[in-house]
């Protein structure tokens, strides 16, 4: 699926392959009479394998065209769809939608590849007609909503009692909290749901994941089921029989990430079982965390030594972070921080006071008069504030978190009294919790795995967590005195997580826990199976 000039990118518009439009239309569509809709048909790659599934089936050209809709905004592109001999209608979905269908039509099938278009770039007009129409049908869209949501939601109210949805998703479905409505609506609206998901991107040139989601809304088989491929040659290969022994999975759907359907019942379980644990701390009862500095602007407001040196910086700035990389252990010491100024590395943040510009010290006014010449004022962050050069802060962090995980979060005990940007998480510590207990058991089996059910990865294979999903953390504390902070740190300055995991898990599992060596065997195995996945797509990408 390759897109087609940047008006493409703009507007959501991607190719689907051939071989997943007719891997699709197959399972749809079951009779020649059946009524089709495909709500974002482009240039007609579902309606093309619409069509060749309906002839096959001994559909004429007149059932076709009366029984086959697809929708398409753009002029040029349904221009070229209508050359497969169903009805084309050029209009928005929405706005078809409330006219025409709503209330007034139901299909047997609906397929197709939603667009994938943010909030942000959502057209105010459609967006409106969208948004009200989901409310009027119980959903609650907001600022994160993306087009492709409402466009799901919406098909699958449109189904007859017995009709079937097959369309190409992103994978945000199972792991977005924007979603979470849409998981627990999918769940409980059709009697069987299955979900084809690929360990490499199937998509070519774009960093989108995708899941193939059907729905059938009448079935004698009762559930949810995920069938995981390879990737497209795989579901080329075995065809509608994928869909054949797939395991039952039970999941609380008003709460679980269906991230978790890579996993086994087995595995399910545990965490199940250890995520109730009261023995096993909640992050929110042991510290507060929010996002690091915002500047607006880090070629500003982050400098390094030369820089400092250059402007005469030197008693208007404070320490900082502004890149995960510069951490390298669990905690930030003031030797530390010393050897990253030395190595030229961006650790000084540039602070004015709050105050008029007649104020300041004169190298701030000059540094601030350098910065206007560069055009930095003018950057969102900068403009909206009274005084574009300060930057407001709040707390100082006891610790740092990790945003963007690779391998495995982590927590940095800041001993430097450092600020961080928003690249990294700032972490306070509640009264009562031990700050350095808490780093050092951080770094655990259970905690890896369920990180990466609670964090999100897109196409570039890496963890991202947002200060609510940080806060849904669990860490087993119990006997996390005997653990040795100092040799932990310098494990991980080295990269060697398996001599951590080994320290950690015997602790704290295996005699905090008294799990037996199968179960912490089966969290690695969770672990192992959830980054794996992931990372496959990174590796993927750099092999481009």
């Amino acid at each position: 699926m390759k897109p087609v000039e940047k008006y493409n990118k703009l507007r959501g518009g991607y190719y689907t392959p051939a071989e997943i439009s007719a891997f699709i239309a197959e399972w749809a569509i079951h009779r020649p009479s059946d009524q089709v809709l495909e709500p974002s048909c482009g240039d007609g790659s579902f309606l093309r394998a619409i069509a060749d599934r309906i002839q096959m089936l001994g559909g004429t050209r007149a059932a076709l065209k009366r029984n086959v809709i697809g929708i398409e905004l753009d002029h040029a592109e349904a221009q070229k769809a209508e050359q497969h001999g169903t009805t084309v209608i050029c209009e928005d979905f929405f706005t078809y939608y409330e006219k025409q269908i709503d209330g007034k039509v139901q299909f047997d099938a609906i397929v197709g590849n939603p667009p994938f278009i943010r909030y942000q770039n959502f057209a105010e007009d459609y967006r409106q007609i969208a948004f009200s129409l989901m409310n009027q049908h119980g959903f609650h869209p907001n600022r994160l909503t993306n087009i492709w949501l409402p466009f799901l939601l919406l098909s699958c109210k449109a189904l007859k009692p017995g009709g079937r949805v097959g369309m190409v998703i992103p994978a945000e479905l199972f792991q977005v909290d924007y979603a979470a409505e849409a998981r627990q609506f999918l769940s409980d609206y059709f009697d069987k749901l299955t979900l084809i998901t690929f360990k490499y991107l199937v998509f070519e040139d774009i960093q989108q994941e995708v899941v193939l989601l059907f729905g059938e809304r009448r079935s004698t088989e009762q559930g949810i089921r995920v069938v995981e491929l390879n990737g497209l040659p795989d579901l080329i290969k075995q065809g509608q029989a994928c869909f054949e022994n797939t395991e039952v999975k039970r999941l609380d759907h008003s709460r679980d990430k269906w991230v978790k359907y890579y996993l086994s019942n087995e595995e399910l379980e545990l965490l199940t079982r250890l995520n109730a644990d009261p023995r096993i701390s909640n992050a929110a009862d042991l510290f507060v965390v929010n996002v690091g500095l915002v500047s607006g602007e880090n070629a500003f407001f982050i400098a390094n030594q030369n820089t400092v040196q250059e402007h005469h910086l030197q008693a208007c700035t404070l320490p900082v972070i502004s890149r995960s990389e510069q951490l390298k252990g669990i905690q930030l010491t003031d030797g530390d921080y010393l050897n990253l100024i030395a190595a030229g590395k961006k650790v000084f943040f540039f602070f004015a006071e709050n105050v008029p510009f007649d104020e300041l010290s004169k190298e701030q006014k000059q540094y601030i008069q350098w910065g206007e010449a560069h055009g930095f004022h003018e950057n969102y962050k900068c403009r909206i504030r009274p005084n574009w050069y300060h930057v407001p802060q709040t707390w100082h962090g006891d610790a740092f978190l990790i945003r963007q995980a690779h391998r495995y979060p982590r927590m940095i005990l800041n001993q430097t009294d450092a600020l961080v940007t928003d690249t990294l998480h700032k972490v306070q510590f509640l009264d009562g919790a031990q700050g350095t207990h808490i780093a050092a058991a951080f770094l655990n089996t259970y905690t890896f795995a369920l990180s990466e059910t609670i964090g999100r990865s897109y196409g570039g294979g890496v963890l991202t967590f947002e200060p609510g999903e940080i806060r849904k953390m669990r860490i087993p504390l119990k006997l996390a005195e005997k653990l040795d902070l100092q040799q932990i740190d310098a494990w991980q300055r080295k990269g060697q997580i398996d001599q951590i995991l080994a320290c950690t898990d015997q602790v704290l599992l295996r005699d905090g826990l008294n799990l037996t060596e199968y179960e912490i065997t089966l969290l690695h195995k969770i672990w192992d199976k959830l980054r794996n996945r992931r990372m496959a797509r990174k590796n993927q990408k750099n092999k481009r």
